[in-house]
């Protein structure tokens, strides 16, 4: 598996693996093993929604169990994703806009850019799994909004569920 697997594979459930949105955090244990708890106070007293992690992914999880939101940072020079062994597998993020668009063509994943969340130095591509939104957001030079943003690069995938309502 690939890293440009991993990221085809969330466009497409709009997870990693059964790392995502509407799956129960119980379910997930039985699989993985125990979360580590990831929530960002961690001497706060606990409420929720959770932030838990496996590897480097986060997921943010409501009181009913349920994953409501899965995110991977891509910032950085690996990235730790789980294996259904219980181990980790190592990648190298670096993924730039061209490269997943062509991924994306290949696997037949339709997206959009959000017009809402562009900024001078970021974009964001869109992949609509009602009722999951995948966000797929790239970093770019200030003034490539206009011109050719093929080398952009990815900063973060974060795929949550719009309909889930907190309880």
């Amino acid at each position: 598996m690939s890293f440009m697997d991993v990221l085809t594979d969330m466009a497409q459930t709009g997870g990693v693996g059964i790392l995502r949105p509407g799956v129960s955090l119980d379910g997930v244990s039985d699989v993985l093993g125990p979360p580590v708890e990831a929530d960002y106070f961690p001497e706060a007293r606990p409420s929720w929604p959770r932030t838990f992690r496996y590897g480097d992914i986060r997921l943010e999880v409501c009181r009913c169990s349920l994953i409501h939101r899965v995110a991977l940072s891509t910032w950085t020079e690996s990235v730790e994703i789980p294996t259904p062994a219980g181990t980790t597998e190592s990648f190298s993020p670096t993924t730039t806009f061209a490269q997943l668009r062509d991924a994306f063509a290949l696997a037949r994943v339709d997206w959009d850019l959000d017009p809402e969340l562009e900024l001078a130095t970021q974009f964001t591509l869109v992949v609509d799994r009602e009722p999951t939104l995948v966000h797929f957001t790239f970093h770019c030079e200030a003034g490539s909004r206009a011109g050719d943003r093929s080398g952009a690069t990815l900063h973060s995938a974060i795929s949550r569920d719009d309909a889930h309502v907190y309880h």
